[in-house]
């Protein structure tokens, strides 16, 4: 972003104060400060030694608000959450472009809320968290944004566990209710109007799907195939009784279930779906496209639309994404997607740029496979050799990634 200098703020802040009473000078200082050089958020602990180190290793802050480390919630310019929410709120409106506003509100799908994590003891057992850690899945379908894929490790993920107090796991009681009521009472409180189970068409959602436009509810609620794997029987018990305590802004209903309604419910849903234990099929190839393809077009679908979030221009002062000068645990690779030159030096490895296609060994452009790898990503496969782009996001469409595709094998034309 441009930086403008520190007396046009200050005198800006000046008139502010003298025709608004000081209000938006105090409600947007965080906005102006997006045209500031910003410090660099990348990971600095190279020992981890405890719960706090760990949160704060793998920024839980960009994303989150977390109580006990400083600052709760990353400023605006490095949190995404945050940013969107601004956005959405109108507090970019008097000092960005009106076209801009305009464009950034009709791309803005994902990451305007992340969960609250102040109760995730009460809310998921300890196992489930740790595995997930390690390899996220998409958990809320219509949510688009999944938890991104941290480089982390068993260890690390037992530090975060124990930061948010997450202790709970099975007991080994068995459920106790009637299934058959259960799924009865299922079907006659309309769970199914939000909630999927085991038939989320995960396969089928790409980046810019019109299903993340849902109702917020519907988008918010999980795919309840996971339930058991997340929660412990007393959770869910207790999720089914009173959800508004565990959890204050959910937008699930509080039903006056009976007791032994709420048994034959737990019962219900602790029943095991049929496993999903077939192979996707591999993805087909790229196709090259019969026609020219230019970097404009290459940049509305990729760089300047998406990519740039994280892989910002190397020219921006200070913190240029976790992409470049890293972060979610991963060392800055000094990766620039915001500019066609960024895109031709392509990565930093073993200290030296790799420059555009850095081919796979089996001659596969490395931007298209990461693209690629992120479609089975969602069902929680990764490959270890190649980390699924975007990074916490839907996948591309295949066209888009023809597109990109045959961009690099022509040469990256401008």
């Amino acid at each position: 972003m441009r930086s403008l200098p520190l007396a046009y703020l200050a005198g800006t802040a000046i008139l502010l104060a003298t025709a608004a009473g000081g209000f938006v000078l105090v409600r947007d200082a965080d906005v102006l400060a997006l045209r500031l050089p910003t410090r660099i958020l990348a990971p600095t602990q190279h020992a981890i030694e405890g719960p706090r180190e760990a949160v704060e290793h793998f920024q839980c802050n960009r994303c989150h608000v977390v109580a006990g480390v400083e600052p709760e919630s990353a400023s605006l310019g490095e949190n995404c959450v945050t940013c969107h929410q601004a956005i959405n709120a109108g507090r970019l409106d008097l000092w960005y472009q009106e076209e801009e506003i305009a464009r950034w509100n009709q791309n803005l799908t994902h990451l305007v809320r992340t969960p609250d994590l102040g109760s995730l003891g009460q809310r998921v057992k300890r196992s489930w968290l740790t595995g997930w850690l390690q390899a996220p899945h998409a958990v809320r379908p219509l949510y688009g944004a999944t938890m991104p894929k941290l480089k982390i490790g068993p260890r690390e993920a037992e530090l975060i566990a124990d930061f948010f107090a997450v202790t709970e796991e099975e007991s080994g009681e068995p459920a106790r209710g009637d299934a058959a009521a259960g799924r009865a009472l299922y079907a006659k409180s309309q769970c199914a109007s939000c909630h999927y189970r085991g038939d989320a068409p995960v396969a089928s959602l790409r980046y810019g799907a019109p299903e993340f436009r849902s109702p917020s509810a519907r988008r918010r609620a999980p795919d309840l195939r996971y339930v058991r794997s997340r929660m412990s029987l007393p959770q869910l018990r207790s999720w089914l009784v009173d959800p508004h305590r565990l959890l204050p802004d959910t937008e699930m209903p509080t039903f006056q279930f009976t007791p032994k309604e709420v048994e034959d419910l737990v019962t219900f849903l602790s029943e095991a779906l049929p496993e999903v234990t077939a192979e996707p099929r591999p993805a087909p190839p790229p196709r090259l496209l019969d026609r020219e393809v230019h970097y404009p077009e290459v940049a509305q679908k990729l760089s300047r639309h998406l990519c740039f979030h994280c892989h910002s221009d190397m020219s921006r002062p200070g913190d240029q994404g976790p992409g470049n000068t890293g972060g979610f645990g991963y060392d800055g690779v000094l990766l620039d997607l915001a500019t066609r030159e960024g895109i031709l030096r392509g990565i930093n490895r073993d200290g030296r740029f790799q420059g555009l296609p850095d081919r796979l060994e089996d001659g596969t452009p490395r931007l298209v496979a990461s693209l690629r790898a992120r479609h089975a990503e969602l069902n929680g496969r990764y490959d270890p050799t190649v980390l699924g782009m975007p990074l916490g996001l839907p996948p591309l469409p295949d066209e888009d990634i023809d597109l990109i595709y045959t961009w690099i094998e022509q040469g990256a034309p401008e």
